[in-house]
């Protein structure tokens, strides 16, 4: 019986490692070099229930508002998220009921999301219950530089309620961060040029 419930367990554990080794090397691999922009790291949150969060942040060539936007767009077409619809709304909270899908492992899991806003600051959301998570909160926080630059952090922590090492799921959430907050200062700075070529036009009339 010991061997046969052991099994599963090492399934799960050698599944996700064979997810998570080459990406890691990968990341390894390309590690920022010392003037880059984007940092990755594992940090101990303590504002947040002392949880070991890992977290990740960006340099971007935008004002903090157009950040702002941004990140509220790149949050609706999360390719993880297959609905996110408002059960509750407040002035800058709110509870969210969202899907996930393509998760490791355990493929999609339901969750009641509480999520509260300081706008052009920082939007925190935390885990209310769900069907598969344990745990799971996180927060992006904006910082505006003096050049008209925004330094954006995005921090994660996730328990799947799996017998599952704790640095296999933070190197498979680190890359999600990184490809997340990727995709924000693309599409900010895409949209910070937008913004300055209609001025200049319309300076040059």
């Amino acid at each position: 019986m010991k061997t046969a419930f052991r099994q599963p367990i090492f399934i799960l554990f050698f599944t996700l490692l064979g997810l998570v080794l080459m990406p890691v090397m990968s990341i390894a691999e390309e590690a920022p070099k010392k003037n880059d922009e984007t940092q990755l790291g594992i940090a101990n949150d303590k504002k947040v229930n002392q949880n070991k969060r890992v977290r990740a942040k960006v340099s971007i060539k935008a004002s903090p508002h157009i950040v702002w936007e941004t990140v509220h767009e790149e949050r609706k077409h999360d390719p993880d998220l297959e609905y996110s619809k408002v059960l509750e709304q407040g002035k800058n909270q709110a509870v969210l009921e969202q899907k996930f899908i393509l998760i490791p492992i355990i493929g999609t899991a339901v969750c009641k999301m509480h999520n509260n806003e300081i706008p052009l600051e920082r939007i925190d959301y935390k885990l209310i219950e769900s069907d598969r998570f344990k745990a799971m909160e996180g927060s992006w926080i904006l910082t505006a530089n003096s050049d008209g630059t925004t330094i954006l952090e995005l921090s994660s922590y996730v328990d799947m309620g799996t017998p599952i090492p704790r640095f296999l799921l933070d190197n498979v959430t680190v890359r999600k961060l990184q490809r997340r907050l990727s995709n924000v200062k693309k599409m900010a700075e895409a949209a910070q040029l937008k913004l300055a070529q209609t001025a200049e036009k319309q300076a040059n009339k």
